[in-house]
Formats: structure tokens, C-alpha cells, sequence
């Protein structure tokens, strides 16, 4: 593994050049048991939406995604969109490079592999789960719809959706519609009906998303 990616427990700030040169500003979180000599989970996490300010994945992660998944013992990593929004193809194809990019450098069990994202990053959850189901294990989105184009195209990739009643921005009726169609394709989706969260709650998702991780155990044992 090269020597300038880091191994230390803990959140680090790290770039990779797209291959339209651009720059990807991204953290990642660094168990304290990873080692080289064995192959860990890992999860890209979308940030919600705001002034894409220098690292604002980073608050993201800090904020729910590291204290919701840490027990897992996986990498995460948390890029910043690069496109004003997850759900478009110049963002698609810098995650991907991104998740390409951490493989080559880390032990990554390519089995347990998880995209999540929360709000605009739930909406690029599905939109991406949608078009690379061969990439992910799972997707989790949270406080996030999808389009019909989406929804018409996803296949493969089990779902944990994780939603409100009281999200005053994405209301929760249309996407448990949207589980409901996908159930009544057998599709593997499991949702999360919460209560007395509003959507800029985030922190107060660590709690629901931690329940994720026995449903993703069960997963990864098929």
C-alpha cells in the first residue's frame, strides 16, 4: 500500500486528481484495527447539501456517519460533490473513480462495500445504487427520494431506507410509496419509519442508522 495514504486511527483530509484533472477533496476515517494484511468494509458516505466549503464531507462524516458505523470497523469516506449535486454524471463518475482509488490503496473487502448519503446525498445514494448495483453490497439512503428513472432501473442491491414522518423537506408518504413498489417487485428493501425528527436534524440519525448494522451483518453473511 502506498506510503502517503494513511493507516492511524482517525478522520484524515486527502485529494485525488479526476480524470479530467480536477480536483476531489474527500475524509476518510481510519479504524484503529485496520491493518494491510486484512480486508475491512467500506462505506462511502454523501453529504447533504449547503455551500460546498473545503472539506465539507468531513462534518458530514463526523456528524452521523463515523458515530452510526464506526462498529463495523470499516473505512469511510466522505468525498465532496464535485457537481453542485450527487444525482448528475460528472459526480457519478468521481465517486466511482474515488472508490476505485481507495480499493487500489487499502484492503477492502469487495463484498462489504456500502454507499450511503443523507438528503442530496440520499438522492446520489439511489441515482448511483441504481447504475453500479455490482459495486455495493448496500445502499442506505436517508431523508431521500429517488427518481422514476431510478426506481425503474435499480435492481441487485439491497435497500435500507431511512426516513421522518416530520421531514418538512422530503415527505415521507411518497418515498414509503416508493418502498412499497419496489416490495411489491420482491425487492429486497427494508424502511425505517421514524418520528419527531425534522429533516436538518441530522445528528439525531445516528441512533436510526446504528440500527442498520445488523441488517448489513446479515447481508454480508449470504
Amino acid at each position: 500500500m502506498a506510503s502517503d495514504f494513511p493507516t492511524k486511527k482517525g478522520i484524515h483530509k486527502m485529494t485525488l486528481t479526476l480524470e479530467n484533472e480536477n480536483m476531489m477533496r474527500y475524509a476518510i476515517y481510519i479504524p484503529k484495527s485496520y491493518s494491510p494484511e486484512r480486508a475491512v468494509p467500506l462505506i462511502i458516505a454523501l453529504h447533504y447539501g449547503g455551500r460546498v466549503t473545503p472539506y465539507y464531507g468531513k462534518a458530514f462524516l463526523e456528524i452521523l456517519i463515523e458515530p452510526a458505523l464506526k462498529d463495523l470497523s470499516a473505512i469511510i469516506v466522505a468525498p465532496d460533490c464535485p457537481a453542485g449535486r450527487w444525482d448528475n454524471p460528472k459526480s457519478e463518475s468521481a465517486v466511482i473513480q474515488l472508490l476505485d482509488n481507495i480499493k487500489n490503496h487499502y484492503a477492502i473487502d469487495d463484498k462489504k462495500v456500502v454507499l450511503t448519503g443523507f438528503s442530496m446525498g440520499g438522492i446520489g445514494t439511489w441515482y448511483i445504487a441504481a447504475r453500479h448495483p455490482e459495486l455495493f453490497s448496500a445502499a442506505i439512503p436517508i431523508s431521500a427520494t429517488a427518481s422514476t428513472e431510478d426506481i425503474s432501473m435499480i435492481k441487485d442491491i439491497p435497500l435500507y431506507v431511512i426516513h421522518s414522518k416530520d421531514d418538512e423537506v422530503i415527505p415521507y408518504k411518497p418515498v414509503q410509496a416508493i418502498v412499497e413498489q419496489l416490495k411489491s417487485r420482491e425487492y429486497p428493501v427494508e424502511i425505517i419509519i421514524l418520528n419527531d425528527i425534522t429533516h436538518y436534524e441530522t445528528y439525531r440519525f445516528v441512533g436510526p442508522l446504528k440500527k442498520a448494522i445488523p441488517w448489513l451483518k446479515k447481508i454480508w453473511e449470504r
